[in-house]
């Protein structure tokens, strides 16, 4: 078997690499959109979970969850964010530390034995979240590329 491409100008050339180029810039920004929105999904799937930590439901936390995605001329960037004010907590954990109350009130809450000064908090543990949904997206950046790459030039096997 054999395939004879012939140009006849160096204007087919530079027409044939632009496309090329074009093409593949078109994959890695496809690849890139996809990947961001895998993420997401991920990390929502994960707080929705009853059977996986940090459990949050659908709440607040859940709903500060989205990605955005910026395609330029020559990059691109993808991020995957959270505004929650508990959003550091969840991601990276606390120490464990003292809680007062604010305005020298007592604190109190329901199944306690009485009004406390303070408590002793043990800390958070990171339940990382956001990190690990992007970790396990980008363990399918070769078959969302492979795919890209398929519906960009199509499959030719």
């Amino acid at each position: 078997m054999s395939i004879l491409i012939e140009f006849d100008s160096f204007e087919k050339i530079k027409k044939l690499f632009k496309n090329l180029s074009m093409g593949m810039k078109n994959v890695a920004s496809e690849t890139g959109r996809h990947l961001t929105n895998e993420a997401e999904q991920l990390a929502k799937d994960r707080v929705r979970s009853p059977s996986r930590k940090p459990g949050r439901g659908t709440g607040a936390y859940f709903q500060s969850i989205h990605s955005s995605f910026k395609g330029g001329r020559v990059s691109f960037t993808g991020s995957l964010e959270s505004d929650s004010p508990i959003a550091g907590i969840i991601e990276f954990g606390s120490r464990p530390h003292i809680i007062r109350p604010k305005n020298n009130k007592l604190l109190f809450w329901p199944g306690a034995r009485h009004p406390v000064k303070e408590v002793k908090h043990p800390g958070t543990p990171a339940f990382r979240v956001l990190g690990d949904a992007v970790e396990e997206a980008s363990l399918q950046t070769g078959e969302i590329f492979d795919k890209a790459l398929k519906k960009q030039f199509g499959d030719n096997r």
